[in-house]
């Protein structure tokens, strides 16, 4: 896609976002009648980038009908922020998990305690952000894929979907999945093939789009958006991580997901309150929200 259908899609969405309740904007994709609502499916809100400002980008998010959010877990250390901000702000979820990429950080005995999270938490939504991660040399396969089954395996167990992440692993986390075929979720940050993304959407499992389909260079995503179809996507931001084309060196945040959203239904020749409306329906499905 040209470059300068991004900036007219952030600008129609620029426009929407600074209409009041009273206000429509004159643009093909935004209906008159109907208010879209989002599902932000994987953002770190609880990152310490957001202590000194979250309640704004909150209040922000909801004047953006930015309506819920799931923040992954990534450590068990972090679970407990995460969960507090959840208690305190009935649009947060929270899933738990041990990233492959903090390895060193996981302490033995944190599979127990995920177990023990999620007896004692029962309104956590799902086992993430797990995955794997071969991108360097040194990555430590062997512990990743063990790792990873472990947590497949307690996910099965409590039956929660899954928050993945994957990169230059696509083949063996679906071979993993198979082993696993009641088991659904999100391939969060989707960086694969189109026939891998078929395979994830075979299974069950959402496809999440976020900030990289922004990216005017980002040829084989906008692809793959615009031939699978529309309640096999999830969106996302991964705030503060990964921004859109338009935020590049800033803090990403749940409040760019509705210009992010724009570009997804340019792609997929859809209207932004469909866009809105069925990745939200798939969201809430899955996730039980």
């Amino acid at each position: 896609m040209d470059f300068w259908k991004f900036q007219q899609a952030e600008t129609k969405v620029k426009t929407m976002s600074h209409l009041d309740s009273n206000q429509t904007a004159e643009s093909p994709l935004c209906e008159p009648t109907l208010s879209p609502l989002f599902i932000d499916s994987h953002c770190h809100l609880d990152d310490s980038q957001f202590d000194t400002d979250r309640s704004v980008v909150l209040q922000r998010c909801k004047a953006l009908l930015v309506e819920k959010m799931v923040i992954p877990g990534v450590v068990e250390a972090q679970w407990h922020k995460a969960l507090q901000l959840a208690s305190q702000h009935p649009n947060i979820h929270v899933a738990v998990g041990l990233h492959p990429l903090f390895l060193k950080r996981h302490q033995p005995d944190d599979l127990s305690r995920l177990n023990q999270a999620l007896l004692e938490h029962p309104e956590i939504v799902a086992v993430g952000e797990i995955g794997l991660d071969f991108y360097g040399k040194a990555a430590e396969r062997t512990a990743q894929l063990t790792l990873l089954i472990a947590q497949l395996e307690i996910a099965a167990t409590f039956q929660r979907p899954l928050l993945l992440h994957v990169r230059k692993a696509h083949q063996q986390m679906v071979e993993q999945l198979q082993q696993f075929p009641s088991t659904r979720g999100i391939v969060h940050a989707f960086s694969g093939s189109y026939e891998q993304a078929q395979s994830y959407i075979d299974a069950g499992f959402l496809i999440g789009i976020g900030g990289v389909v922004t990216r005017s260079n980002a040829h084989k995503l906008h692809r793959i958006v615009k031939k699978i179809p529309l309640d096999a996507i999830a969106l996302e931001t991964d705030a503060p991580d990964l921004p859109p084309a338009w935020a590049r060196g800033e803090r990403n945040s749940p409040e760019q997901l509705p210009k992010i959203a724009e570009v997804v239904a340019t792609l997929q020749n859809q209207t932004l309150t469909e866009v809105a409306t069925q990745t939200s329906r798939n969201v809430s499905r899955l996730l039980n929200l």
